[in-house]
């Protein structure tokens, strides 16, 4: 049986104000687009030829099937995608500033999403072998927080490699020192981590993005740790190496959704190393950096349109980029 992406975590709707360079407050009006950071990752992995499941709680309402058909239509198989009559799909309203940063407002009083339960998770879902993604919306609040590990136990159960992505929105946590009691726990269980610089202080808890580095290298077992660093590329570290990959200078039209398409992209270069990670197996530097390279571009790619998952690229659209900004 062929390998699979199975993504967990927050499907909802993000309203982007059609103007940039105002607040929520100023904002005319707001366009629609699908989004929800691993929601994102499923597709990316999609259009970048991986078969890929996504797994959450949308309302039973119109946004919600809007957002199941944006995940077929591009080939996420939703099968483990459930509906809600208890809460409606978790919306969030966005607007950019001139360099194309986002202010947010959430309305998830309880959003969907947050209802994921435990029940939902079934042994079923992972059947045959892959990748296992998940980030941290879904730990904020119970029962979606429970189900959340539960998936991840039986990811590691039936022994697929397991990716994080600690993606902080300090608004929707109760308070800040859950969210990185939480992270931590997730780090714990987790083979691949994808962060950005904030981030990795954060969740390390340091001052500077070397000390966090220093930390989480010496706390955790982890397999390959990838840092983000916007326009200046990224940072992938692997036992004992350490690889600078530049960044794409392109000009960032909407950067939603940049870091999970780089996700997308590390996790579909490493297609044939899956296992050997898993294992913490020693990758060769030349796929690392080829790992890293195509990343960056999907996460330089997605910035070029409005929204996350339409501006996500394909295998295609990728490799023409790459060949068109050599090293």
């Amino acid at each position: 049986m062929d390998k699979k992406a199975i993504c967990l975590g927050e499907l909802l709707i993000d309203f982007v104000s059609t103007v940039n360079g105002v607040t929520l407050r100023d904002a005319p009006g707001f366009e629609k687009a699908p989004g929800g950071a691993p929601a994102n990752v499923a597709v990316g992995l999609s259009k970048l030829g991986i078969e890929t499941y996504f797994t959450g709680k949308i309302g039973k309402d119109a946004f919600g099937d809007f957002l199941r058909m944006t995940l077929e239509k591009f080939g996420v198989n939703t099968t483990y995608l459930t509906a809600s009559t208890r809460a409606k799909t978790t919306l969030a309203f966005v607007s950019l500033t001139e360099e194309g940063e986002r202010d947010f407002v959430f309305y998830r009083d309880p959003g969907a999403d947050m209802l994921l339960d435990q029940s939902d998770i079934t042994d079923q879902m992972f059947l045959g072998s892959g990748v296992f993604h998940f980030g941290s919306i879904t730990m904020t609040h119970e029962p979606a927080s429970s189900a959340t590990f539960k998936a991840i136990h039986l990811a590691r159960k039936y022994g697929y490699l397991v990716s994080f992505d600690p993606n902080l929105r300090p608004a929707l946590w109760k308070n800040l020192d859950e969210a990185r009691e939480k992270m931590r726990h997730g780090l714990e269980l987790t083979d691949i981590v994808k962060m950005n610089q904030e981030e990795a202080i954060f969740i390390a808890d340091a001052n500077t993005v070397d000390e966090a580095i220093h930390f989480i290298q010496k706390s955790y077992d982890l397999a390959l740790i990838a840092i983000t660093m916007g326009k200046e590329g990224s940072l992938v570290l692997h036992k004992d190496k350490s690889l600078r990959v530049e960044g794409f200078p392109v000009h960032s039209i909407d950067t939603t959704g940049a870091g999970d398409g780089f996700v997308a992209g590390l996790i579909s270069s490493l297609y044939m190393f899956w296992n050997d990670l898993r294992e913490r197996k020693a990758i060769p530097i030349d796929t690392l950096r080829h790992a890293g390279r195509r990343a960056n571009a999907v996460g330089a790619l997605t910035t070029l349109k409005k929204g996350a998952i339409p501006a996500l690229p394909t295998q295609e659209e990728v490799e023409i980029f790459i060949e068109g900004n050599p090293l």
